[in-house]
């Protein structure tokens, strides 16, 4: 009989800025609390990490009582490792993007995305549960060969709102109305239908400015293909590609939007929404993939890309005061559900579970 009393993690970059590390910070913290050994095993680590101890994932050995939680999102040398190794894994799967979105863009994450679906389907038999971080994630896992499959909503620190806002970009957002788009500038993320939006709300209020909120690495066509059609619109000055931010710089920008938008039309999850209620923005999101699901009937859902009508709804929400309130007050009711604790303990409950099972 072997009882389960170490529960290890392995993530693909451990360091500040990434959800996914962000989750497994906070799951590390509280399996200690519930008396496992936890560690964190990463094959990056940012220099800026405030971590603490994070480990090279080629130091993980197995041992009797271990149980393997790896994080999963895109095909890597860590999840190749983890095929060699004699340990039960729970996978928690955060989703792949499709390889179809970046043809044209980028031919190596076409191939890092297409191995990614062929290592998730390796690691079925390693498997002994899956964790899907939304009902629409565990398609993927089925489609995979996963029979087990938990829906778990991502593990989401409310740090964020504790952090002091940066006062340059607090000052900068002090007048006028701002909208805002959170997310890296990938195609999936159809940042240029946020543009076409803001293009007709411009016309409604000259004086308001977008926002596009993320790091612009890996996907340099498209985003410099956006920077030319931001030109083309005669939107120059008024849109601004921020890049990668602190902490600081994007609690400010939620602080200061007046709007959220999100035209996705690929989220395994959508973790700016759930920022975006947090920090009482109102938002406006299509509804594809898995940002209805997130959303519970909170927001604004377009279920149509009509970009005058959606502009509409952004003048709306600037100018009835009790439709903003009570799309605020769903939000902040929908927001609650994803508080860590809450998470944490549907986590936990799966974990002992797990643990009585492989005694």
């Amino acid at each position: 009989m072997t009882t389960i009393r170490i529960v290890h993690q392995m993530v693909g970059n451990a360091g500040p800025g990434n959800s996914i590390s962000n989750g497994a910070y906070l799951l590390r913290t509280a399996l200690r609390e519930w008396g496992y050994r936890a560690e964190i095993y990463a094959e990056t680590v940012s220099p800026a990490s405030s971590w603490g101890t994070v480990l090279p994932f080629r130091r993980y050995r197995p041992s009797s009582g271990d149980l393997l939680i790896v994080h999963y999102s895109h095909a890597s040398a860590l999840t190749d490792y983890v095929r060699t190794l004699d340990v039960p894994v729970l996978l928690v799967y955060h989703n792949i993007t499709p390889p179809h979105f970046f043809t044209g863009v980028n031919p190596e994450l076409v191939q890092i995305t297409t191995r990614g679906y062929e290592q998730l389907s390796a690691l079925c038999a390693r498997t002994v549960c899956a964790v899907a971080v939304s009902e629409f994630n565990r398609h993927d896992l089925a489609a995979a060969g996963y029979s087990r499959i938990e829906v778990i909503p991502v593990i989401m620190p409310e740090r964020l709102g504790q952090v002091s806002p940066d006062p340059q970009v607090c000052a900068r957002l002090a007048s006028g109305v701002n909208l805002l788009s959170v997310g890296r500038v990938a195609p999936n993320k159809y940042f240029e239908d946020v543009i076409k939006v803001f293009f007709y709300y411009h016309q409604i209020e000259p004086q308001a400015r977008l926002f596009l909120v993320g790091g612009v690495s890996n996907t340099q066509p498209y985003v410099a293909w956006l920077r030319d059609f931001v030109t083309w619109l005669g939107l120059d000055g008024c849109v601004t590609f921020t890049g990668h931010i602190s902490d600081a710089a994007l609690s400010a920008y939620y602080r200061g939007a007046d709007t959220f938008l999100c035209m996705s039309e690929h989220e395994g999850f959508g973790i700016p929404l759930v920022e975006s209620m947090r920090f009482d923005v109102p938002l406006i999101a299509y509804a594809a993939a898995a940002v209805p699901e997130t959303l519970g009937g909170a927001g604004v859902l377009a279920t149509e890309k009509h970009f005058p009508v959606i502009a509409e709804l952004v003048h709306l929400l600037q100018t009835d005061e009790n439709l903003r309130a009570r799309i605020i007050a769903r939000q902040q009711a929908r927001a609650r559900d994803f508080a860590p604790e809450r998470t944490l303990a549907r986590f936990r409950a799966l974990l002992e579970k797990i643990a009585a099972e492989l005694q």
